[in-house]
């Protein structure tokens, strides 16, 4: 019984995010991210900010600034439970408005790094393409 309480909550939190990529310039797209509660404010952030990198890195480019950002959380619902009392769940979304950078532009030298932002396995992430969980 105890090893189910354990795994429950991992294959819960599998499959649980859903994000899309919004063209709104050449050079600027707006990434908006949905996940369940489980993923709280701060992952749906992340996994949100992730997959902006890899859309940067999808265009050919590595230099990006945040121009946008706007969060929320929602509670859809609750339920009384044996194991755990009553819970709430819900879902957090997140939307980020990029514009990616090109040498020349004076905001280069201040812009981030898509490809230091994902990390030194940058290309395996990419190839991956944007998460769809929270583990």
């Amino acid at each position: 019984m105890r090893f189910k309480m354990l795994i429950l909550p991992m294959i819960l939190l599998s499959g649980c995010v859903e994000t899309s990529v919004q063209p709104m310039t050449q050079s600027s797209f707006k990434v908006s991210t949905e996940a369940e509660d489980m993923c709280g404010a701060k992952g749906t952030r992340e996994i949100a900010f992730k997959s902006a990198a890899i859309e940067v890195i999808n265009r050919g480019a590595d230099k990006f600034i945040v121009v946008g950002d706007q969060s929320s959380s929602n509670i859809t619902g609750g339920q009384f439970t044996t194991y755990g009392g009553f819970q709430t769940y819900g879902s957090n979304t997140q939307d980020i408005v990029i514009q990616i950078v090109k040498k020349g532009d004076p905001r280069y030298a201040d812009a981030l790094s898509a490809k230091q932002t994902l990390g030194p396995d940058w290309q395996e992430i990419v190839a991956k393409g944007n998460p769809d969980s929270c583990l």
